[in-house]
């Protein structure tokens, strides 16, 4: 029995650091950005959105009224956008780009923006991987 909570304490910690691992984490000008991509894992040639997830620091609610949302998605040393963010309708503070990406790799994304109210652009980038479709496909 102690043999099964072990293995089972151990594969729930690698589900669990793999799952946090998959998003990526900063702080700027008072604000927690959440990035990472959906459906995860991320594929070539499919439908990918790049998600920002933005909450104040001070109240932990979302922030809803970011001014000139932009993204520059950067794939092997070349740029491509700027990209408008659509906010997500049901989730305050989430802002969304949708790609499709044809083929795996590493890849950046810029994010770029004003909090209300206020003329200083502030500008985030945090990286991404796309994986291939082919590693999971069965003939």
């Amino acid at each position: 029995m102690r043999a099964f909570f072990s293995f089972s304490v151990i594969i729930l910690v690698l589900l669990v650091t793999g799952i946090a691992s998959s998003h990526e984490r900063k702080e700027i000008a008072g604000l927690s950005v959440v990035f990472g991509g959906s459906p995860e894992p991320m594929l070539d040639n499919e439908v990918i959105l790049l998600e920002w997830r933005i909450t104040d620091l001070k109240t932990e609610e979302g922030v809803a009224n970011l001014q000139d949302v932009s993204v520059i998605v950067k794939i092997d040393g070349k740029e491509f956008g700027p990209f408008e963010t659509q906010s997500a309708f049901r989730n305050a503070g989430t802002y969304r780009t949708r790609h499709i990406f044809t083929k795996s790799g590493e890849g950046e994304a810029t994010l770029t923006f004003k909090k209300e109210g206020e003329d200083m652009v502030h500008t985030l980038t945090l990286t991404f991987r796309i994986g291939s479709r082919g590693d999971i496909e069965i003939p």
